[in-house]
């Protein structure tokens, strides 16, 4: 018996319609992500696409993934919100390649000078794309480090990407091309989402330990001194457990229930390495300072943030959350640009 076959067939069909039919088709074998396919019809326009990105996706870019490529590719020469890879884009990004690569390299080196490591956006690589922006389109980046810095910063701390991502990657590009092709502070302040007021700076400082926003809060402040081979873990400095106890004589239970409630702020948190954290332990502040020698002492007041003069017992929480706070606010700022 002869089989017979139907079939429709469709004129003028649109790339995100062929990839929605495409992933239908497909969704009763070996379900392909969109930017499988995506990178399917990339290389049916550039045979070598697969090779050439795994040799680009090396070292501080070993675990990004081709997603990244293809994002920055559509930044470059295409539309970023309808993320369609077409013929022109795929043979910009063939035709530039070498420009391309040069873009990222330049992008490691900027962030390696403000000691910052490109393998730490590897999840999170939608925040670097206006800046590769910015380092290909204009030359003279170089001038505007304080720009880059000021806006990945807030990027991040302000967790700009956390929603609407091709959205705001558009309205960058939009803003940079309507700034001379430059990302500037006076640019980021015309802009909301990015714009420092005391508000976002006091939801920094009320993230609580364990969130992404007092990990990299931590992680930026301690930039002129951590090392990059050790591991560091958010740690409080008056231990958490000891406000499970009894409340210090000299405290109301008004000021014991505001204490209680800071304890897992920003303000009471720093970054310390994975052992000296595990020696740590629930040690009392005054306690685990009191141990150290004088040279030890100076290191863990800097790198800690410890305001001078201020009392480690627990009694004093108040006074030291408070005077830290102040600190931190003024180094934030900083950051912020």
């Amino acid at each position: 018996m002869e089989k017979l076959i139907r079939y429709t067939e469709i004129q003028d069909m649109k790339q995100d319609d062929a990839l929605e039919m495409f992933v239908r088709f497909n969704s009763g074998g070996k379900a392909l992500r969109k930017s499988e396919i995506t990178m399917s019809i990339l290389e049916a326009y550039w045979p070598s696409a697969k090779t050439e990105f795994g040799k680009l996706l090396t070292d501080s870019y070993a675990r990004f993934g081709s997603d990244f490529i293809i994002r920055s590719a559509l930044m470059l020469y295409g539309d970023v919100v309808k993320s369609n890879i077409s013929k022109q884009i795929a043979e910009e990004l063939k035709n530039n390649w070498s420009d391309f690569k040069k873009a990222f390299k330049t992008l490691e080196i900027v962030l390696k000078g403000m000691k910052i490591e490109v393998s730490r956006f590897s999840s999170s690589w939608n925040v670097l794309l206006p800046i590769v922006y910015f380092i290909y389109y204009n030359p003279d980046y170089n001038n505007n480090l304080e720009g880059i810095r000021a806006y990945l910063v807030r990027a991040v701390l302000f967790t700009y990407f956390q929603s609407g991502t091709t959205g705001k990657l558009q309205q960058m590009k939009s803003n940079i091309n309507s700034n001379d092709q430059e990302i500037t502070v006076d640019m980021l302040e015309q802009m909301n989402d990015l714009r420092v007021t005391d508000g976002k700076i006091e939801d920094i400082l009320n993230a609580e330990k364990g969130s992404r926003v007092a990990g990299e809060a931590l992680y930026y402040l301690s930039l002129d001194w951590r090392n990059k081979n050790f591991k560091y873990e958010q740690d409080h400095l008056h231990p958490f457990d000891r406000f499970d106890g009894s409340k210090p004589i000299s405290a109301s239970m008004e000021d014991w229930r505001r204490w209680r409630g800071n304890r897992n702020r920003l303000s009471n948190l720093q970054l310390l390495e994975g052992r000296a954290n595990g020696s740590k332990n629930d040690m009392r502040l005054v306690d685990y300072y009191n141990d150290m020698n004088n040279e030890q002492k100076a290191k863990f007041c800097k790198e800690a943030i410890i305001p001078d003069g201020v009392s480690l017992e627990l009694e004093n929480f108040d006074e030291f959350y408070e005077m830290r706070k102040a600190i931190l606010t003024e180094k934030i700022r900083a950051l912020l640009g």
